[in-house]
């Protein structure tokens, strides 16, 4: 989701708030919950510079700096500083230059103790020199050999940039000072009379009468040293930095340009320097110049997401979770979640199967059960065949006996009809009532004794066999024992044929 592209500003010794959304500049009656800008006064910031190795350039110099700082810059090591710095490389020479800014944080704290109690939090504090970098970045200039100057009521400074970058800054009199000047000339004026006069009559000699010429030619000095002071740090920084001349100057009071002066700069010897003021946005302004300078730089480094040369020190307190401490708890959190899921995911495992367990053993235990049974009836079944097959032996040597006698009867048969005839009745009754033969003994050719075998369902087939017996013609027909032998009986049938 992109970002809302709208901050506002706080002006640090007004407290007047501005919003800027990239295109517009709206003042602000209350404060807004978005991202906040302000920028430090020049006279709290404590500036030193350095030569390092070219090679040492993209190494992380914070300590470095900081130590330069306290023991060669003269900042108190008493006191907590926020600091900062740029690396800039030196034409023809293998050395680059380090500038470090260093702004006290009591200072801070004294100086923005208002306006923190308007907006609550400063997301980004702006060196004001850097802010001119917001021209180039939107592409209203060019870049070019430029100079900045701003001549505020309390604070000036003016700021270099070679090709868009910026290269150095130095600190002017303000107009404050000019009034102390003045003053000390005997030549009263207040500070808002002077903003008058520069806005109306300026450095333009023809617009002062003669009762003003004392003031004009004491302005005009003062406005000189100033001029002075400009082409003296542009000569020292074109032999630091290499660059040809300087092509532009923006130069600007908080209520805008000085009548008058590009006409003083260009007899004062700056005939090839074009002369404009920070009144260069599209929507043109009346004054406050460099508030507007500042928000739209804030405004960029929003854009960016860079923190760079932010020397806040009243931003808004990261969220937990962004925090060192919320990101560990965040991943302890993490971590005992997902312990507990796969603690869980096991737990529920293992108690599912323990109840697969526990259904299988009980499937195990009721097959051993039922296979107990098939056991115990499988032994009771092999002794019932064990016990057929004894009996189906037995029957079979009693088939084999009565085969033999058949065979025997059958050579006799043509000797003796009516023995023959005897032995088949016999067989036959037999047949009728599904008895078996134990044995048949013969005694004499007259007689015969046979163990008979029933079951104990058909017990009384053997009286029904003794009374065919008799109906058939055979005589002395009687049953001598009857006995019951492993669920059987068994009956020896004695016979005899006329």
């Amino acid at each position: 989701m992109a970002k809302t592209q709208k901050i506002q500003y706080i002006n640090p010794t007004d407290l007047s708030l501005l919003a800027y959304d990239g295109k517009h500049f709206q003042s602000m009656d209350k404060r807004e919950n978005i991202y906040t800008v302000s920028r430090v006064l020049y006279e709290n910031v404590a500036l030193y510079s350095f030569k390092i190795p070219s090679v040492q350039a993209n190494d992380d110099l914070t300590s470095l700096v900081e130590i330069k700082m306290y023991e060669e810059a003269g900042l108190d090591v008493n006191k907590i500083y926020k600091i900062t710095y740029l690396v800039k490389e030196l034409d023809y020479d293998e050395m680059c230059l380090v500038e470090a800014f260093a702004v006290d944080n009591e200072v801070l704290k004294g100086a923005y103790e208002e306006s923190i109690k308007k907006v609550k939090y400063i997301d980004f504090l702006v060196l004001p020199f850097f802010a001119f970098k917001t021209f180039y970045t939107n592409k209203i200039l060019t870049p070019k050999n430029d100079i900045f100057v701003y001549i505020g009521n309390d604070e000036a400074f003016l700021t270099f940039y070679r090709n868009g970058s910026y290269i150095s800054t130095k600190s002017m009199i303000n107009l404050s000072e000019i009034v102390e000047k003045l003053n000390a000339q005997d030549i009263v004026i207040n500070l808002e009379k002077l903003n008058e006069i520069l806005a109306n009559k300026g450095l333009k000699a023809e617009l002062y009468e003669k009762s003003e010429s004392e003031f004009f030619v004491a302005l005009e000095s003062i406005f000189s040293d100033i001029l002075t002071k400009i082409n003296n740090i542009a000569m020292h920084n074109r032999s630091v930095f290499g660059f040809e001349k300087i092509e532009r100057i923006f130069f600007s009071t908080k209520q805008g340009r000085i009548k008058g002066f590009k006409e003083f700069t260009s007899e004062f010897g700056f005939t090839d320097v074009d002369i404009l003021d920070f009144n260069l946005f599209r929507d043109k302004q009346e004054n406050d110049f460099l508030d507007r300078v500042v928000c739209s730089y804030g405004l960029d480094k929003y854009i960016e997401n860079s923190n760079k040369q932010n020397i806040t020190i009243f931003s808004k307190p990261p969220s937990f979770l962004s925090t060192q401490f919320g990101k560990l708890t965040l991943w302890i959190f993490v971590f005992l979640a997902v312990l507990f899921g796969v603690y869980s995911y096991f737990y529920f495992d293992i108690q599912n199967l323990q109840n697969q367990e526990a259904l299988l053993q009980s499937k195990y235990q009721s097959i051993e059960n039922r296979a107990n049974i098939y056991k115990r009836e499988t032994r009771r079944k092999i002794q019932e065949i064990k016990k057929s097959k004894e009996e189906i032996e037995k029957q079979n040597v009693v088939f084999e006996s009565i085969k033999r006698s058949i065979d025997k009867l059958e050579k006799m048969k043509g000797k003796d009809n009516s023995y023959v005839n005897f032995l088949v009745s016999i067989n036959q009754l037999l047949k009728k009532y599904q008895l078996k033969a134990k044995s048949i003994v013969q005694t004499g050719r007259s007689k015969m004794m046979i163990e008979v075998i029933s079951n104990y369902g058909n017990r009384d087939k053997i009286a029904k066999f003794l009374k065919s017996l008799i109906n058939e013609g055979f005589v002395n027909v009687k049953a001598q024992e009857i006995k019951l032998d492993d669920n059987k009986y068994i009956s020896k049938v004695e016979i005899e044929h006329e």
